[in-house]
């Protein structure tokens, strides 16, 4: 009980530390200014931030390109109640980093500069980096601007971290001290879930800071807010009426009073699965796309043929030791217990596998352009190896209403919406047997959204995000001191692994802890081979070493004679330097590459980063 009571008190005390630090950098109260009609200098995503108690909001983003189309950049024109126009108007310059995230966006799905406004939702890029960068590069000009500021500090992080350590401790302790007396011993996981749910509460409180400044900025535009919402009807006006109110209709969308010309313009809005917008044929459109039940749908022929024979065995098994019974009982005739038996299997097993003969011979030529590419998991999240189901939707441009098929995951994963393809397909199974690509989609070009810098700017939005140990910058390098492309390049990837690869393109990096800043590329091949390279700089870097651990689930062995040292996974190798760490991880639809040129593309990448 004592040790409860000390668990008790430690976790009581870290609390009001929180609330103390809490309540120490609250944001500042903001009183509305009075009404007025002035539009002062800040853009409408600046706005939306420091309106929002400093937490930027998806109107954000449909502000930003009203204001674009007030400033005649873009052009917002309303065909009909059911298709709206963004039109590409001239080559803009001096626009903003967030605003031309936002203009490159629109340009790489416009058709001959125009694009529909529901389909801003489209595109093949990462939602949830893109809307990263674009926030982050409205916090440095708020903070430029001297309205904005960190919340909490690296030494307010240390100091949380470092006091939520003791009432963990305290649970651990209390926790081993009731199990020893039913010989259990949970007070180790206990201090573990304890430490992680006070870390998790902190987080809870974290992200922008409003200044003093920014309080009277706010103030002001709470104020514009009043008279906006008194002189014009915005939650009425689509976002075509932007040429009769101008950058007055994107203030009022940042200020949450024009939601109907901010639902028009879904740019930070995730692609519909079941709806998309397509452009095949010359005219914008909406299809809706249907994924079937895989009853029968979406399966290969030959798999389908052998599930037949096993359902129609199984069904007519059954059949017969029922009417067995029923002969038993006299309600069925014995001679026709086996043929009735049989005629059950034979149904059963005889429309899958007509189905399956029907599509190998007689298998249909499409053509159109990808509308939908998604991946669903098979059974339980849970599974430690799921399985996922590979689904393409292709627009032939003759119908409205898409059926999904499904293809194997090599032929899925080179391919990206918007692509236009050529496949041979199974009507009535809809299993895809070939696709081949006949003219790529335009986002695969679309230009890179986090070239500015802003995305690396400290900009957390949980506790856990903040970096409590600043990484040292070497003079003339970036964040990062090493980029991933120079360790391994195309004539390395030739040399080693015999295949031919595109330039290098940014990518996600592996799963890692806020602390460690991952630079990395991908090098792909048009046989579905993928090559990414991560490196980062710095001692906490050879956390690289067990991220293959990470990814494969395997146990890594070690490799001598590569940099300071070298670990080994199927189709992935790491290698530390005294400069820094770097993994190269391939990915082949042949499976993982033999050991071998792992460790030669190992050695060449270790003896760069270490000159």
């Amino acid at each position: 009980m004592p040790a409860w009571v000390a668990a008790a008190a430690a976790t009581g005390l870290w609390l009001l530390l929180l609330l103390a630090l809490a309540v120490a950098t609250r944001n500042p109260d903001v009183e509305p200014g009075p009404a007025t009609g002035e539009l002062a200098g800040h853009s409408p995503a600046v706005v939306d931030l420091i309106t929002g108690n400093w937490r930027l909001c998806d109107e954000a983003v449909s502000a930003t390109l009203l204001d674009l189309a007030a400033r005649g950049v873009l052009a917002v024109e309303e065909i009909g109640p059911e298709l709206s126009l963004v039109r590409l108007r001239k080559e803009p310059g001096g626009l903003r980093p967030y605003e031309r995230l936002v203009y490159d966006h629109v340009r790489s799905l416009a058709v001959d500069g125009v694009v529909a406004t529901g389909a801003l939702a489209e595109g093949s890029r990462d939602l949830g980096r893109w809307w990263k960068s674009f926030r982050k590069k409205v916090i440095v000009e708020a903070r430029e601007q001297g309205l904005s500021r960190p919340r909490w500090s690296r030494a307010h992080a240390l100091l949380l971290s470092l006091a939520a350590s003791v009432p963990a401790v305290a649970i651990g302790i209390a926790v081993s001290i009731d199990d020893t007396r039913t010989h259990r011993d949970g007070g180790v996981g206990a201090a573990i879930v304890s430490f992680a749910l006070l870390l998790a509460l902190m987080g809870r409180l974290n992200g922008e800071r409003g200044t003093a400044e920014g309080a009277g900025a706010a103030a002001h535009w709470l104020g514009v807010r009043e008279h906006l919402r008194a002189t014009g009807r915005f939650a009425e006006q689509p976002a075509a009426s932007v040429t009769i109110w101008g950058r007055h209709l994107a203030y009022a969308a940042a200020l949450g009073l024009a939601p109907r010309a901010v639902r028009s313009l879904p740019v930070s809005t995730p692609a519909d699965d079941n709806r998309a917008w397509s452009d095949y044929g010359g005219m914008w459109h909406v299809v809706d796309v249907r994924y079937p039940s895989r009853l029968l749908w979406g399966r290969p022929p030959g798999r389908t043929i052998g599930r037949g024979f096993i359902a129609g065995w199984f069904a007519g098994f059954f059949s017969w030791i029922l009417l067995v019974l029923a002969a038993a009982f006299g309600v069925w005739p014995d001679g026709l217990v086996l043929p009735a038996a049989l005629a059950v299997g034979l149904a059963v097993a005889g429309l899958p596998i007509m189905y399956a003969i029907s599509d190998l011979g007689g298998a249909a030529t499409v053509e159109g352009q990808i509308v939908r590419l998604r991946r669903f998991q098979d059974g339980g999240k849970a599974n430690d190896d799921p399985k996922w189901t590979y689904w393409c939707a292709i627009d032939e441009g003759a119908s409205r209403e898409v059926r999904a098929m499904c293809l194997s995951e090599e032929m899925w994963h080179p391919l990206r919406e918007g692509d236009k393809v050529r496949a041979v397909v199974g009507r009535r199974l809809g299993w895809i047997r070939r696709i081949d690509v006949i003219e790529d989609s335009r986002p695969r070009d679309a230009p890179s959204y986090d070239d500015t810098g802003e995305h690396l700017v400290d900009a957390p939005e949980n506790l856990g995000e903040v970096r409590i140990l600043p990484e040292p910058l070497a003079r003339g390098t970036t964040a990062n001191g090493v980029h991933p492309a120079d360790l391994v390049t195309p004539a390395d990837l030739k040399r080693a692994l015999g295949i031919d690869v595109g330039a290098p393109v940014a990518c996600d990096g592996p799963p890692a802890p806020s602390w460690l800043h991952v630079d990395s590329c991908r090098y792909e091949t048009g046989t579905g081979v993928t090559v990414d390279v991560h490196a980062a700089t710095g001692l906490r870097s050879r956390y690289l070493m067990v991220v293959g651990h990470t990814l494969t689930r395997v146990q890594g062995r070690p490799v001598e004679g590569v940099g300071d040292g070298a670990m080994l996974y199927p189709g992935l190798v790491s290698a530390a330097t005294r400069r820094g760490t770097f993994a190269i991880a391939v990915s082949s639809p042949q499976g993982p590459p033999p050991p071998g040129p792992l460790i030669e593309l190992a050695r060449t990448a270790a003896a760069r980063l270490s000159q």
